[in-house]
């Protein structure tokens, strides 16, 4: 790649320099199924959590510190495990994520108290947090320019699957069984994750190819091989930023430090009203007379308009722009979350604009990483994808504790969600800031283009 571009992503050595191949295609089911756990991860204890407070007389402030500390995990697994993949390689950092995950969700179905659910939560997000990065990363190298949108999207798609399952599996566990069974099931989908991993995935070619140690060039071939791809003679040239590889100095360099900024911001607000909305959405329902049950039963629904929000940013994003559609999602969740809380305690309509609303706040999330993947070249895009999941677990951590205190302060769903939609405005005025800096810059950033420099940024 050469040093002055940025965000093509499209001269990465090895599988990206031809047509996709059924190995290619593996990879990405893969990664796919792994993000299927992971939203099975991340939505078990909001499943869980409207009995579970019954149960153990849990606070709303204390809940809100126990997802809170959850994302504090994230942020630990986004900002500082994720960056060792580019120091001893993507697939041992991803299997012990999941394999850290597997235990401890199933230790988490055998937890006493909140301290030792504490805990389990903590070392549950730092897994997730890693694996997220490991994730959209590994899809990005692996596919071409022409399917990689798409890519992420199905990627993303598969996050939503997991929490659609989730809430199956709690409808069934909250009649029959109670609400460890949820973390059992959790558990054991990371367990076949883990052991579909171990046998299925391989080492980043781009991994091998700047690492280069003895036996690396070796390695590196026998990936391409699975791939259909024709055998290397020598590694590739380096890029010219090597020196720069993987620091946030290479982020905040000077034709990308605004665009960078912008970017974070909005991964940070988004987050605070994403994470929100995950954590407290059935609490909320519940408390708006929805039964526990039905309220856990509304993830299928939101499930399902979620899904729709992946799909469409990946099947349109590139046609309008990734930067310009992103911010136009986020203005729409805005106003979806102000008519959200406006609605009668009715639930049909309130099923209905949680619905919608799940659909433009996903998303806008999928956006946030075809954004990243895009902006970011091959050498710092491991650290750019961090980064970027770093800030948003900031904000989670963030939003639930806001959601904690709204709730036990007594707010009703009207004004609990107007304070969220007034948050929401913030990452839709960023990221129009980012697309219009993206126009007036460079068409290889944040925006729809093709593989040709001279593409416009629209």
């Amino acid at each position: 790649m050469a040093g002055t571009s940025r965000g093509t992503g499209d001269e990465r050595p090895g599988l990206l320099a031809v047509a996709m191949s059924p190995y290619q295609y593996l990879v990405v089911a893969l990664c796919c199924f792994c993000n299927v756990a992971d939203g099975f991860d991340v939505v078990s204890l909001a499943l869980a959590a409207p009995v579970l407070t019954r149960e153990w007389g849990v606070a709303p402030a204390v809940l809100g510190t126990i997802f809170g500390v959850s994302s504090v995990g994230l942020s630990i697994g986004a900002f500082v495990v994720a960056p060792f993949a580019d120091k001893i390689g993507r697939r041992p950092v991803m299997l012990a994520a999941i394999g850290s995950l597997a235990a401890a969700l199933l230790l988490t179905s055998i937890a006493g108290n909140v301290y030792e659910l504490l805990v389990l939560r903590f070392v549950t997000g730092i897994g997730l947090g890693t694996l997220v990065v490991c994730l959209n990363t590994t899809v990005a190298e692996v596919t071409t320019y022409k399917v990689r949108n798409i890519s992420l999207a199905i990627l993303h798609l598969g996050f939503t699957i997991g929490t659609m399952t989730a809430s199956g599996i709690a409808v069934l566990a909250l009649e029959f069984s109670g609400w460890r069974t949820i973390f059992v099931a959790a558990g054991i989908l990371n367990a076949i994750t883990f052991a579909a991993s171990l046998v299925l995935l391989g080492e980043s070619p781009d991994f091998l190819a700047k690492r280069r140690k003895a036996g690396d060039l070796a390695k590196l071939n026998r990936l391409l091989a699975r791939a259909r791809k024709a055998p290397l003679a020598d590694f590739p040239p380096l890029p010219v930023e090597r020196a720069e590889r993987g620091s946030i100095k290479a982020l905040l360099a000077p034709d990308l430090r605004r665009a960078t900024i912008l970017v974070w911001v909005a991964s940070l607000t988004y987050a605070i009203v994403g994470y929100f909305l995950l954590n407290w959405k059935p609490t909320i329902l519940a408390n708006a007379g929805l039964s526990p049950t039905l309220a856990a039963a509304s993830g299928m629904i939101t499930g399902a308009c979620g899904a729709l929000g992946h799909l469409t940013m990946g099947l349109f994003a590139r046609r309008i722009g990734e930067g310009r559609l992103t911010a136009i999602y986020f203005a729409l969740a805005a106003v979806s979350l102000v008519i959200f809380g406006i609605q009668p305690p009715d639930p049909v309509p309130l099923l209905a604009m949680a619905g919608v609303t799940t659909l433009f706040v996903v998303g806008a999330y999928t956006g946030l990483f075809l954004v990243a993947v895009k902006m970011y070249p091959s050498d710092v895009q491991n650290t750019g994808v961090g980064f970027v999941v770093g800030f948003g677990r900031v904000g989670a951590i963030i939003g639930p504790m806001i959601g904690g205190f709204l709730v036990g302060a007594g707010l009703d769903r009207m004004d609990t969600y107007f304070v969220f939609s007034v948050i929401a405005v913030v990452p839709a005025v960023t990221m129009h800031l980012a697309n219009r800096l993206a126009a007036r810059q460079s068409p290889h950033r944040l925006q729809s283009g093709d593989q040709d420099a001279a593409s416009p940024a629209v």
